[in-house]
């Protein structure tokens, strides 16, 4: 039996999606691309569904229409987070507020406060000095009817019968205040000073770049002192007393006060650390004089603070404190040293009946200068130290109008000539003066105010 032709084994059926692969390939076409496994053309799965049945909610997200599906809840972890952390925050902040008011109330108490917003003042007004110095010294005197002249911040203040002007330490002339007082005084504190008219009812506070305050009291002024850290007291007549005595902070705020019911004040002075008053006082009676100190220390009250020395026959003449607390007073017939606290004189040194005709301070130490005023040639000229032990003597050899003393070196001026020494009495300088010799004062530099010309004496080694 022959056999037909041999019928070809009939091939694997193909998917549709395959055989449209091979035909599209067979004409040169390209396959589309493989779709992932989970979604296959010929096997419809539930992915491939699912597919489909988002593309609706897609086209709907282009059209800008809301998707109809629900959305699926999210945790509220990271908001309770957010919130958690926002009030430990706030809590941080209102810490912090609540402790620089309390940091900010106990250094007002303590005077800290008012001496910093001071100090702030000062730092300022030295830095735009700074900015624009001065030509340096001679400079010109123009301030008539000199009555004082003062160190201000290494520079000078000068009052005159009408006006008031201050120099920074390179000579330039910072300001010119017309005071207009009838009978001026002065008092100052480092970077400020006090106009005041005595016997009348007005002062002034000048800083080197404003007026910081312009007071008129209610009865005519005595006295003012004025510590160099701003602190001021003003002592005037009562109406109840002889006298009382009103403390004010830098800022011009009252926060002490103190009435004197038998004595007259003559001269205040305050400490560095603005808690401690002296005042030297003149009582008469029967025709009588007397002197007392009061010593106040101004963290108590008035009566629980005063501590007071009797000095009869002596007229008190100048007071400071020296750097390290105790207070050194200038007599007409002695000079001496006391201790605040308890009043006891812890030194003396007596003139031997010699007439004291200046006296300056610095520190601890203490210059005082004897003879007549007018003569050829003062007597003689001694530094003292804080117990008013001698340091130094000199013959000055000149008619010495003023003195001044700083931490190295004393100076003496006179008619002519300026003539200056070192602590331990040896000469350092002697300078002819252009014009009459009126004031000497120790600023950053020794300066010799004269008729003409202010000028700035030089110590020989520097010549």
């Amino acid at each position: 039996m022959g056999l037909g032709p041999k019928r070809e084994k009939k091939g694997k059926r193909l998917s549709s999606a395959e055989a449209f692969r091979r035909a599209a390939l067979e004409h040169g076409g390209q396959p589309p691309e493989e779709a992932p496994e989970e979604v296959r053309w010929d096997e419809p799965s539930g992915a491939a569904s699912a597919h489909r049945q988002e593309l609706p909610a897609e086209k709907d997200r282009r059209r800008g229409k809301p998707k109809k599906e629900k959305k699926q809840p999210q945790s509220d972890m990271p908001r309770i987070e957010q919130i958690r952390r926002r009030k430990h925050e706030r809590r941080l902040r209102r810490g912090a507020l609540a402790l620089a008011v309390l940091v900010a109330f106990f250094l007002y108490l303590g005077g800290v406060f008012s001496a910093s917003v001071n100090l702030f003042g000062d730092l300022l007004d030295s830095a735009r000095i700074a900015l624009t110095p001065g030509a340096g010294w001679p400079a010109g005197m123009e301030v008539e009817g000199l009555l004082y002249a003062e160190p201000l911040s290494g520079g000078l203040a000068l009052c005159g019968k009408s006006e008031l002007a201050l120099y920074s330490s390179t000579a330039r002339q910072l300001r010119s205040v017309q005071h207009g007082y009838a009978e001026p005084a002065l008092a100052v504190g480092n970077a400020r000073v006090c106009v005041y008219n005595r016997s009348g009812k007005e002062l002034r506070v000048e800083s080197r770049s404003r007026t910081l305050t312009t007071k008129t009291t209610e009865y005519p002024i005595l006295t003012v002192g004025m510590a160099p850290g701003g602190t001021m007291a003003v002592a005037t007549r009562s109406e109840r007393y002889l006298a009382e005595i009103t403390v004010y902070d830098p800022n011009f705020e009252e926060v002490y006060y103190a009435y004197l019911a038998e004595y007259y004040p003559l001269s205040i002075a305050i400490s560095s650390d603005n808690r401690h008053m002296a005042v030297s006082c003149m009582k008469v009676e029967n025709g009588v004089f007397g002197t007392q100190l009061q010593f106040y220390d101004m963290s108590k009250s008035a009566q629980e603070a005063r501590v007071t020395v009797d000095v009869p026959d002596s007229v008190p003449l100048q007071l400071h404190y020296t750097s390290d607390g105790a207070l050194a007073v200038v007599f007409d017939g002695f000079a001496a040293v006391y201790d605040p606290a308890t009043g006891q004189q812890t030194g003396r040194y007596d003139y031997g009946g010699s007439s004291l005709l200046t006296a300056d301070f610095h520190g601890r130490n203490t210059l005082l200068v004897f003879g007549e005023a007018g003569r050829a040639a003062a007597g003689s000229c001694v530094l003292l130290g804080e117990t008013m032990q001698v340091l130094a003597a000199v013959t000055p050899g000149i008619d010495v109008r003023d003195a001044a003393l700083d931490a190295e070196h004393f100076y003496l001026l006179g008619a002519k000539t300026a003539v200056g020494y070192d602590l331990t009495g040896a000469e350092v300088c002697r300078e002819v003066l252009p014009a009459e010799g009126m004031r000497m004062v120790c600023g950053k530099a020794p300066l010799a105010v004269t008729a003409k010309e202010i000028l700035q004496l030089t110590p020989l080694k520097n010549k």
